[in-house]
């Protein structure tokens, strides 16, 4: 179908371009999302929140294509699949905690290994934390901004956050360092 054809097919409510949509624009979003670490529901779920979207802009009035159909379609896409990614990071809790099948794949490579007993060694030490800074790291490491982290926190203002981070973050270096294991993962 035309470019502009979609644009006019959906304007008049033919039934048949959801259809052509789906078979030229399903493999292009798929290839987009799974590159970035989608998985086959996020690509469903994207296309279709796409599609109404798609649906509600061309049928507002006055409603002007300034690019190809397709530029249009997979800007909208990926907006969504990127809106989504950051909503998702930031209301997850930071796992640090790596799956047994994985640790006894034999295929795991030396540096692999590493990686594992790296990641350990960090969760064990952030779990002797105290609660107040085991918070207030993970919300730095979901990238929440300071104010808001001086908000949640009850703290007076983002300058106190950020000098408690800091001190968070050296006492959780301290304790990494003085695990025994320590120097083995240099």
């Amino acid at each position: 179908m035309e470019q502009p054809d979609f644009v006019k097919a959906i304007q008049n409510g033919d039934a048949d371009v959801l259809r052509q949509l789906y078979a030229e624009q399903l493999p292009r979003i798929r290839r987009l999302l799974t590159d970035y670490g989608g998985s086959d529901s996020d690509v469903q779920d994207v296309f279709q929140d796409a599609v109404l979207i798609v649906y509600q802009k061309v049928r507002q009035p006055g409603f002007q294509l300034t690019s190809q159909f397709g530029t249009f379609f997979y800007g909208i896409c990926r907006n969504l699949w990127l809106n989504r990614r950051t909503k998702k990071s930031a209301t997850s809790e930071v796992t640090f905690s790596v799956d047994i099948k994985y640790m006894e794949d034999p295929a795991l490579t030396e540096a692999d290994e590493l990686f594992v007993e790296r990641g350990n060694l960090f969760w064990n030490a952030f779990q002797k934390l105290g609660a107040d800074c085991q918070k207030l790291l993970k919300l730095f490491f979901e990238k929440t901004p300071m104010e808001a982290i001086a908000e949640q926190m009850g703290y007076a203002s983002d300058a106190y956050a950020r000098r408690r981070k800091m001190q968070c973050k050296q006492y959780l270096t301290r304790l990494v360092k003085n695990d025994p294991a320590y120097p083995e993962l240099l």
